[in-house]
């Protein structure tokens, strides 16, 4: 952050000096961690290179809200929801995580007592960045539009101007499915969000905007895309129906609005063949692209969003329909309307869809600047691993610990100048380039035992440090069958996990959901495989684990973990393939040692080595 510094007369000329010395390098490495979110054209025109959207859909309803709501009449004080979720993403570096109800509430107050956002923000370095980028993201869904009413007269309105992408009246269902792998043609992540529905469900317009393509894709088969008017956001709609895929009188280059039916959802795709269903199951996938430089249509610089809570957010309006019984096309049942800018986006031409987007290499996703130092590009990541705290000496074991031994490894950390770190901020540093503070170190708890919240989380609050909580699901389920919270032998409930996982301590991730004791008797070890265990019955028996888990945090906490323990340190080549697959993007064992992280290589982040806390060894001899 920058600070401007006022300099008293009687201050000594050498204080003036060093103080400007210190600013100044101050200045430089902000700006080089800034560099990381950014790219420069051949132009050079500087131009945001990533996003990552976190935002919970919950925060985005409730800011939203604010803001419709400080629209009307009785209020003198507008409030703009982006600016607002802004200021939080700068507060907490993306980290919704860290996020409590009451940041949005104390922040809407102070601006409604006259306090303008720049002067907030001044002091943000950030602030800049996350509006920009989260402005892309949301810019076109809130403002001014009119709707029709029964007497054909034109109302107008301000609030949610897009729509969910399924229309008014027909089921669906959803999951956060961003980042699954996908192995038609070559293997690649998923980068939208499928919506279950059945065939001939209509499909609606999110966003006003230009048809920039439509057609066949041998990945999407029948689809469509979208471009905003603004030219910011691209909306693919993929796996339309066989034989009658769009909306009639539809072509590229026409404009269509917010809430008008385009399409139908089918399964067709998955074969070079035109027109042929090659998908099991009927689903809308449908994706949204960010593109600040045309650079960014193509190749290994594509943006595209995780849209599970977007469309959460999305929910809360769809478009009804009205069937035409002679030709069977589908039409809006309710107009809607906005002034379509005379200066709208053309489009010079159609990215790639997602099926043709370059796998990502090494080359791809480590942007290397030549003056920049190995101490950059590299971090030593110590992770110290904890189990359960008792206070009674009768009940120690090898790797339980006193909370009077966890408060001196406190102290130590503090006093020696150690930041604790997440689970994505370790991510950002690999994937993203952001750097890490000094002396990173990571806090770690397995299993999930209640006295990590009863004696640990004081401690870590007093420290105002962090730490990750590593559950198992069958072991909160236990704890919640019981009903009990015991630090002797609880263990955390789900409602109690569901109250710690917005707040600014815990950093909850994955330990399995019943793999650390499958009930087999010993014949499967954590998540390593059972003696003459087939591939295919490991992997099914591994995917339905992780599966569980992963859904069930992710309902728990509002978002979906990215990081997995491994019970025991016990694992499988399968176990690492299918975790990566399923999303996960940073994997802890128990092999003794420090974490290596280097930008721009994805498989540091992986089986990353622990130092176990022990009841003999102190965290001061195990980072010595």
């Amino acid at each position: 952050m920058f600070f401007l510094i006022k300099l008293h007369r009687r201050f000594a000329v050498v204080g003036v000096v060093c103080l400007l010395i210190l600013t100044l390098a101050a200045v430089i490495s902000l700006g080089r961690r800034a560099d990381t979110m950014y790219s420069v054209n051949a132009e050079g025109e500087k131009y945001i290179k990533w996003v990552d959207f976190t935002v919970p859909s919950s925060l985005m309803r409730q800011a939203m809200e604010m803001d419709i709501s400080s629209r009307g009449e009785e209020s003198d004080v507008p409030l703009d929801w982006i600016e607002m979720l802004s200021y939080l993403g700068a507060k907490y570096g993306g980290d919704f995580g860290r996020y409590k109800k009451e940041d949005l509430q104390k922040l809407a107050e102070t601006l409604r007592e006259g306090k303008m956002m720049t002067e907030l923000t001044e002091k943000m370095q950030y602030y800049s960045y996350y509006h920009e980028a989260y402005t892309a993201v949301l810019g076109g869904l809130v403002g001014q539009y009119e709707i029709q009413n029964d007497s054909g007269d034109w109302e107008q309105r301000y609030g949610l101007k897009a729509f969910l992408p399924i229309a008014k009246g027909y089921d669906y269902s959803h999951y956060d499915d961003f980042g699954a792998g996908r192995d038609y043609g070559y293997s690649r992540k998923h980068l939208g969000h499928d919506m279950m529905a059945l065939t001939g469900t209509p499909v609606i317009a999110i966003e006003s905007g230009v048809i920039e393509v439509m057609g066949w894709n041998q990945y999407g088969g029948w689809r469509i895309g979208v471009r905003s008017f603004d030219g910011r956001r691209y909306y693919y709609y993929a796996h339309l129906r066989q034989n009658r895929p769009f909306a009639d009188g539809l072509e590229e280059g026409q404009v269509v609005m917010a809430g008008d039916v385009i399409g139908y959802v089918g399964r067709t795709g998955y074969s070079a063949t035109e027109n042929t269903n090659g998908i099991k199951q009927s689903h809308l996938h449908y994706g949204l692209q960010l593109i600040f430089d045309e650079s960014q249509k193509e190749g290994v610089n594509q943006i595209w969003i995780d849209l599970y809570d977007f469309t959460q957010l999305l929910s809360t309006r769809r478009s009804g329909t009205v069937r035409d019984d002679e030709t069977k096309e589908h039409s809006r049942a309710v107009k809607t309307r906005e002034i379509v800018p005379e200066n709208h986006f053309v489009p010079s031409g159609p990215p790639p869809d997602e099926g043709e987007i370059i796998p990502d290499s090494e080359n791809a996703v480590r942007d290397v600047d030549s003056d920049r130092s190995e101490a950059v590009m590299k971090a030593e990541l110590p992770i110290l691993m904890y189990h359960d705290l008792f206070r009674d000496p009768a009940r120690q074991a090898t790797y339980t610990v006193t909370p009077l031994q966890f408060e001196n490894d406190l102290k130590y950390l503090k006093e020696h100048g150690y930041h604790t770190v997440t689970t994505r901020e370790a991510a950002n540093f690999v994937m993203r380039g952001i750097s890490l503070p000094d002396n990173p170190v990571m806090i770690t708890f397995d299993d999930g035992h209640y006295n990590n919240l009863h004696y640990a989380q004081p401690l870590l609050e007093k420290y105002g440090m962090r730490a990750v909580l590593f559950v198992v699901g069958e072991y909160c389920e236990r704890g919640t069958m019981e009903g009990e919270e015991n630090p002797n032998y609880s263990y955390i409930t789900w409602e109690r996990l569901s109250k710690i996982s917005n707040g600014s301590v815990w950093d909850i991730q994955s330990h399995s959901w019943g793999m650390h004791d499958d009930g087999s008797g010993g014949t499967r070890f954590g998540a390593g495989r059972k003696a003459g265990e087939s591939d295919g019955d490991y992997f099914a028996a591994l995917s339905e684990d992780i599966s569980k888990i992963t859904d069930k945090l992710s309902q728990i906490t509002g978002y979906r973990p990215t990081a997995f323990a491994y019970p025991y340190g016990e694992t499988d080549p399968t176990a690492e393939r299918t975790l990566r697959e399923a999303g996960y993007e940073m994997t802890v064992c128990s092999t003794t040692g420090k974490a290596v992280l280097e930008e721009g290589r994805p498989e540091t982040l992986y089986m990353m080595k622990r130092l176990p806390r022990t009841n003999t060894k102190s965290v001061a001899e195990l980072l010595d």
